[in-house]
């Protein structure tokens, strides 16, 4: 038996669960407190990252959780993720605002240049209002809420004593089930939610496996979030500008043309590494991963 397999068959699922809520919990404080003194876009995206662990762990192991807490838990973090969506995709459109520029006409740069100020503009009063809401008193608040849920005794149910190894295989399995399933209705006309269903899948597959330590099936993900990531950026991009009074402005026709463009290349990306060629290998690796026990 390898030594992850090892340590997978000795904890408990109840284990996991607490493990995970205690640290997300910490380190989301930590990013929250380092982004409000800092403002540093790098701070705020780990405190996201760490909510959505949260929330993901607690998706896949709900069987295991009493409902009342569990559905309460899952509100304070899906307002803490909702919170800051707008920041975190203001933050991804400064970021892109360069590489943009140099891809329209030039005589449409001085429009360009103003979408620029208005989402700093934005960005700015974004900032202000998450700062004032998120005093040092309602961090404190949270972070109660938090401990408070993920101490209580009754979060669990009995039956999370049980071994981890089990459950987390068919988690792992049946997320991978889903993502197949969702990745065969994957074409260039497919409907923009229907990429954000699956990133969320693989999402979720990735925390998971980041929270049991599978470091290495973890880091194959990368490449696969990066190009759905592009996509619900570009859309999102898109939405935005054409909140700009696209209707009476060339310029901004051409940026969102430009985007729609990329968001082709975007899509035909996400369908070929979301293929069922890459998908077994996926299957395989995590069957090598759970056989072990067996040898």
């Amino acid at each position: 038996m390898s030594s992850k397999t090892l340590k997978l068959n000795c904890h408990s699922v109840k284990s996991l669960l607490k493990n995970t809520l205690s640290k997300t919990t910490q380190n989301m404080m930590t990013y929250l407190s380092d982004f409000l003194q800092t403002k540093e876009p790098e701070s705020l995206h780990q405190y996201r990252v760490n909510i959505r662990m949260a929330r993901s762990v607690c998706l896949e192991l709900s069987d295991f959780m009493e409902e009342k807490r569990k559905n309460k838990l899952d509100k304070i973090l899906k307002t803490l993720q909702q919170e800051t969506n707008d920041m975190r995709d203001i933050d991804v459109f400064i970021e892109c605002i360069g590489a943009y520029k140099n891809s329209v006409d030039p005589q449409c740069l001085s429009e360009f240049e103003g979408i620029e100020a208005k989402l700093k503009a934005e960005k700015e009063e974004a900032y202000k209002a998450f700062e004032a809401k998120y005093t040092e008193a309602f961090q404190t608040h949270i972070m109660t809420q938090l401990q408070s849920l993920q101490n209580d005794d009754l979060l669990c149910l009995p039956k999370s004593e049980e071994k981890l190894f089990k459950y987390i295989k068919e988690i792992f399995f049946h997320r991978l089930k889903k993502i197949a399933k969702a990745s065969k209705k994957l074409t260039l006309s497919a409907p923009n939610e229907r990429f954000h269903k699956l990133r969320l899948h693989y999402k979720k597959l990735r925390y998971n496996a980041d929270a049991v330590k599978l470091n290495q099936f973890s880091k194959s993900f990368k490449p696969l979030q990066t190009a759905f990531g592009n996509v619900q950026d570009k859309n999102s991009q898109i939405e935005r500008i054409k909140h700009y009074n696209v209707a009476h402005s060339v310029c901004l026709e051409q940026i969102i043309a430009l985007l729609e463009q990329e968001l082709i290349l975007d899509k035909q990306a996400c369908i070929e590494k979301s293929s069922k060629e890459n998908i077994v290998r996926m299957k395989n690796s995590l069957e090598k991963i759970f056989t072990c026990k067996d040898s």
